[in-house]
C-alpha cells in the first residue's frame, strides 16, 4: 500500500472516530444535566408529608445537583408563587442544558459521510485502490451510524430525564398547588408548558407539541 493510500485511510478513520466521539459527548452530557437518580428520589419522597419533602430532597441530593438547587431555591422564596417561579425558572435551565449539544449527532453523521465520500474520491484520483476505497467508505459508514446512534441514545435519555424532573417537580411541591387561589390572587403563576393554559403549577420539563 502506497504512502498516499496509507495517508487516506488514516484520515478517514481519523475522522470518523472524531465525529463519533464528539456525538457521544452529548448522551453524556444529559445524564449529568440533573446530577442524580431523580425517579429514585420522587418515588422515596411520594412517602413523606409534604412539608418535609424539601428538606428531605436537599439532604438527599449530591451537592450542586439540580435536585438540591430545586429545594434549596423552592425553600427559600417567600411565598408559593414565588415557590412555584423558582421551580420555572429551573426548569427553563435544565431544558436548555439537554438542548445544548442537541444537533452535534445529527451534523456529525454528516460531516462523516461528507469526508468519506471527499476521501474516496481522492483516492479514486490518486488510483489509490478499490481496498483503499472500500476503506474509506466503510469507516465513514461506520462514524455515521455511530453517530446517529448517539442521536437516539441522548434523545432517549432526554425523555427519561424529563419525565423524572416532572415526577420530582410534582412531588416537592404539591403542598403548594393551588389552582383556585393563584387565580384569585390574579393570574397563575405560569403558562403550562403542555397544555398551553395558564395554570399554578410548574412548568413541565416537556416541551410542548407544534
Amino acid at each position: 500500500m502506497s504512502a498516499v493510500a496509507v495517508l487516506l485511510s488514516a484520515l478517514s478513520i481519523a475522522a470518523s472516530a472524531a465525529c463519533a466521539a464528539i456525538s457521544w459527548k452529548h448522551p453524556a452530557q444529559v445524564a449529568r444535566a440533573t446530577g442524580g437518580d431523580l425517579m429514585a428520589l420522587a418515588r422515596s419522597l411520594r412517602a413523606l408529608p409534604g412539608e418535609a419533602r424539601l428538606a428531605e430532597l436537599a439532604r438527599r441530593s449530591p451537592p450542586e445537583s439540580w435536585g438540591r438547587r430545586l429545594a434549596l431555591e423552592v425553600m427559600s422564596a417567600a411565598d408559593p408563587r414565588a415557590k412555584i417561579a423558582a421551580a420555572n425558572e429551573l426548569l427553563v435551565e435544565v431544558e436548555q442544558r439537554f438542548d445544548a449539544g442537541a444537533a452535534w449527532p445529527r451534523a456529525a453523521a454528516r460531516l462523516s459521510a461528507l469526508a468519506a465520500l471527499l476521501l474516496a474520491t481522492i483516492s479514486y484520483l490518486a488510483r489509490a485502490g478499490p481496498s483503499v476505497i472500500a476503506l474509506v467508505l466503510g469507516a465513514g459508514g461506520a462514524g455515521a451510524i455511530a453517530s446517529a446512534a448517539a442521536g437516539r441514545a441522548g434523545r432517549a435519555a432526554a425523555t427519561r430525564e424529563r419525565e423524572a424532573i416532572d415526577a420530582l417537580v410534582r412531588v416537592a411541591l404539591e403542598p403548594f398547588e393551588d389552582t383556585d387561589g393563584a387565580d384569585d390572587a390574579g393570574g397563575a403563576a405560569c403558562v403550562d408548558g403542555v397544555l398551553g393554559r395558564p395554570s399554578a403549577r410548574p412548568r413541565r420539563s416537556r416541551r410542548a407539541p407544534r
